[in-house]
């Protein structure tokens, strides 16, 4: 396994993007010792303001160190979004689980808890249309007729009854005490998971310090194409990136936060690279690894473009994440 790289730079000071990406082949072909559980969430979310409310369902991953009955020792969340024609149990309860295992089972990393969740209004109800093309209904900007608040639903209807339900750091499920407990929560996703993480960044930075889009660039709030894939995605001026991701830091200066980013190779978004690469050399960022004194980084993978190897990204940026 490679040694990973320190660097550390000054707001603004033009960095070297080829960065150490570790992969840890044990994910794909070790035999976990220790294994975690996987629990079934269900909720309603009515944030969509078009008078349906949709049951749904995500999937709660708890290493195999968690016991319910310990409330004194807590745990920290980390909440992921699939990709486009994807869904949560893929991942939960799919033939990627052991891997998570596997995660924790090595010793390097803190067990926490991994929610997996989904913009997808009803993914196995539309299985054929999200299989095919990706645009079941969903509530992530995607499905013509439903706005994207996707991120209200996340923060109003999962994160309180979730970490009030689990041992977590939230005390209340007041929405002054789930801002509180922003240390212990990290948001990610791989894809369109990742360009909803960075909305997420925009909207719920008072909910996260830790984000960690994979493979995915800044789509903002443009029109997408419908279904998904269908015409080009949209894309940003370097004014509208600065824009959109300084806004809530701006709002909220006193507030620390931490951008894990990280991508597969040529063909994997080289769009992000160049996003990511102007936001490290703006003034309010710092880059490098260490989240005590930097708060942006960047690792390249020689990957190509499949949730299935989502694990990986996860070994590299777990070892960052929830340090301080």
């Amino acid at each position: 396994m490679t040694e990973r790289r320190k660097v550390i730079t000054k707001p603004g000071e033009i960095i070297d993007f080829e960065t150490v990406f570790e992969e840890n082949i044990l994910l794909r072909t070790g035999v976990p010792e220790k294994m975690g559980t996987v629990e079934r969430f269900d909720y309603d979310t009515a944030v969509y303001e078009n008078g349906v409310t949709y049951h749904k369902t995500a999937y709660v991953y708890l290493p195999y160190c968690y016991d319910k009955e310990n409330k004194d020792r807590k745990y920290n969340v980390l909440y992921f979004q699939h990709g486009n024609t994807c869904e949560p149990a893929m991942f939960a309860i799919g033939g990627n689980k052991y891997m998570f295992d596997m995660l924790f089972d090595s010793g390097e990393l803190d067990p926490c808890i991994i929610v997996f969740v989904t913009y997808y209004m009803d993914p196995m109800r539309d299985a054929d249309e999200r299989v095919q093309t990706g645009g079941a209904e969903a509530g992530d900007g995607w499905t013509p007729g439903i706005p994207g608040y996707y991120y209200k639903e996340i923060v109003k209807d999962i994160v309180p009854v979730l970490e009030m339900k689990y041992n977590t750091y939230l005390t209340d499920a007041s929405d002054e005490a789930v801002k509180a407990a922003r240390d212990h929560r990290a948001f990610s996703g791989y894809s369109r998971g990742a360009a909803w993480t960075w909305r997420m960044f925009h909207y719920c930075f008072e909910y996260f310090r830790w984000f960690c889009p994979t493979s995915g660039g800044i789509s903002g709030d443009k029109p997408l194409p419908m279904p998904p894939g269908s015409g080009p995605f949209p894309t940003f001026t370097d004014e509208e990136v600065i824009d959109y991701i300084t806004a809530p830091i701006k709002a909220h200066p006193e507030l620390p936060f931490y951008i894990y980013a990280a991508c597969g190779g040529k063909r994997d978004g080289a769009g992000m690279k160049k996003q990511v690469n102007l936001l490290a050399n703006y003034p309010c960022f710092s880059y490098g690894p260490d989240p005590a004194v930097n708060n942006i980084y960047y690792s390249l993978s020689d990957y190509y473009h499949t949730d299935y190897l989502v694990p990986y990204y996860f070994w590299n940026y777990l070892k960052i994440l929830f340090k301080v």
